[in-house]
């Protein structure tokens, strides 16, 4: 008689609530009778042994083997030293695989001649879709290299896949014992090394979110965790260096998404001396990964920052990624400083940078000062100045209070008036400045208020910040000699408004701050109401009278 086709090895360790649902979903499949199955009770306190055992009693096909508790990647070593099918296959003793999904996987390794036949796996309740998954949409299909579906190697699970059984005997693959995330050393090198393996869009195996803290899921942010999942990733490069440029791109691909998700948990939990630790074994790691392949993975300049900390082995820098060094331009792009920036500019741009104006004071002329590059015809008393205040967002920007920053540059108009940005504080990812400006030469009128990043004489626009009033919701007029001055909000970002003489005159008036708050918005409506309140309500009465009809 034949023996088995495929082997499902089920490890189990106190999962009594949901193993019958496992174990039914074995019996569901069709072909049973050429499904063996080895159910390996790693020690388990509760119930699971009992009804592991009834299940071996009733079931046909069935071993059940109790060894004391060795953890996961034992329990699995063991079920395959047991396994006498064509294939393997491994199912938790908390999941399930839906109806007909492993015979589906064994009648394509065998059409197709592979050695690994791989299914779309979910979770249970659903999770966000990886990118891994991608590989399979496309439907099912055949690669003989791994670059020809690179992002499969970021599903390391054993689960959603069958694997031939001689194969893995002759690679010598094993799962990882007495340490956690025991499917990468298994799996990744298989999947790299496969000379033929099968994508199937259809759905292979689900996997349940416990939702009591005990998955892996739930405590990858620990400590342990991390320095276990960097210990893993180090044996996984050390045993990929042997492989084809190509394949071993793919690889590092791989540990560069994973390991700078994973710096940024040990920044926010390691203490002082593990981070150090962690920051040097990463050192080592990233010296054999590429610059472009690292930059791939970073969301924002400032773990772009956290990784040039990796590769300079500074742990403070990965701890805190901020740089207050001058802003660069290059091909119309910012990036945030560094003093080797060629080498490191690929982590260092800055997706994302916007800009807000505040308010406006009055200032009094600094001797000598100037800021005007050129404006005639304007009306005003001669040396008027005016205070900007504002915010930059942008990840990984840093600066000292009172730092004068040359490289941020406020400018009203067109080149009319430019002035430096003077830190204040930050907040987060968010940089408070303040900027003088001389506003003598400028006429009345209207003008666009923009923050500019120059380096050496190149120039970029910061789009102000996105939302209501495109980066300012207005401020309180503000005397300015003899001119009355206001930051309002605009199409393209906010504008500074100069008026004289007898518009100055009502501005000053309560009828125009209201009006002025309800032009433009709530802050200078507040500020109205807080100065004048009973002559705002007056104003109010009377703009009514005018506005209604005849």
């Amino acid at each position: 008689m034949a023996g088995p086709t495929v082997s499902v090895v089920v490890p189990v360790y106190d999962t009594e609530r949901w193993l019958p649902e496992a174990l039914d979903s074995i019996e569901r499949q069709a072909g049973r009778e050429r499904i063996e199955v080895i159910v390996i009770d790693d020690g388990s306190t509760d119930g699971s042994a009992e009804i592991a055992q009834r299940y071996a009693a009733t079931a046909t096909g069935v071993r059940y083997v109790r060894q004391r508790n060795a953890g996961l990647g034992v329990a699995r070593n063991h079920g395959v030293r047991l396994a006498t099918g064509r294939y393997l296959a491994f199912l938790d003793s908390d999941d399930v695989y839906p109806d007909g999904a492993l015979t589906h996987l064994v009648s394509l390794a065998e059409r197709h001649h592979a050695a690994i036949a791989v299914g779309d796996m979910q979770g249970l309740p659903p999770r966000p879709n990886p990118p891994w998954r991608r590989e399979l949409l496309g439907g099912e299909r055949v690669v003989e290299r791994i670059t020809q579906a690179p992002d499969l190697v970021g599903n390391p699970s054993a689960c959603n896949k069958i694997f031939r059984r001689d194969v893995v005997e002759s690679s010598g693959a094993r799962f990882t014992e007495n340490i956690a995330y025991e499917d990468v050393l298994f799996t990744v090198p298989l999947l790299v090394r496969s000379p033929r393996t099968v994508l199937t869009p259809r759905l292979a195996y689900l996997y349940r979110q416990r939702g009591d803290g005990s998955s892996l899921m739930a405590t990858r942010h620990q400590p342990a965790r991390i320095m276990q999942h960097l210990t893993v990733v180090e044996r996984l490069a050390d045993e990929c260096r042997d492989l084809p440029a190509g394949d071993r791109d793919t690889v590092h691909r791989w540990i560069a998404y994973m390991q700078v998700h994973y710096s940024w948990r040990a920044a926010r939990v390691l203490d002082d001396e593990q981070l150090v630790q962690f920051a040097a074994r990463m050192h080592a790691l990233f010296t054999h990964i590429p610059v472009d392949t690292v930059s791939e993975f970073v969301g924002n300049a400032g773990a772009g920052l956290r990784a040039v900390g990796l590769y300079e082995h500074d742990p403070a820098l990965v701890r805190e990624p901020r740089s207050s060094r001058s802003l660069r331009v290059y091909g119309g792009q910012p990036y945030l400083g560094h003093a080797d920036f060629d080498t490191y500019r690929q982590l260092l741009r800055i997706d994302e940078v916007t800009a807000r104006m505040r308010a406006v004071a009055r200032a009094d002329p600094q001797p000598g000062a100037s800021g005007a590059s050129g404006a005639s015809g304007a009306s005003g008393a001669s040396g008027s100045a005016i205070l900007i205040d504002g915010e930059l967002c942008c990840a990984g920007l840093d600066g000292v209070p009172g730092q004068v920053r040359d490289d941020l540059l406020v400018e009203i108009g067109d080149g009319l008036v430019r002035g430096p940005l003077r830190v204040q504080d930050r907040i987060g990812n968010r940089l408070r400045w303040r900027c003088r400006l001389p506003i003598d030469t400028l006429a009345s009128g209207r003008y666009e208020v923009r923050v500019i990043i120059r380096d050496r004489g190149r120039e970029y626009v910061v789009p102000p910040r996105p939302g209501r009033g495109s980066g300012t919701s207005g401020s309180r007029p503000v005397r300015l000699g003899r001119r009355i001055g206001w930051l309002a909000p605009g199409p393209d970002g906010p504008r500074l408004v100069l008026v004289a003489g007898a518009t100055a005159a009502l501005v000053r008036s309560p009828q125009w701050l209201f009006l002025l708050g309800v032009r433009y918005g709530r802050t200078a409506l507040r500020l109205a109401r807080a100065g004048a309140r009973r002559a705002a309500r007056r104003a109010a009465r009377r703009s009514a009278d005018l506005l209604s009809p005849p």
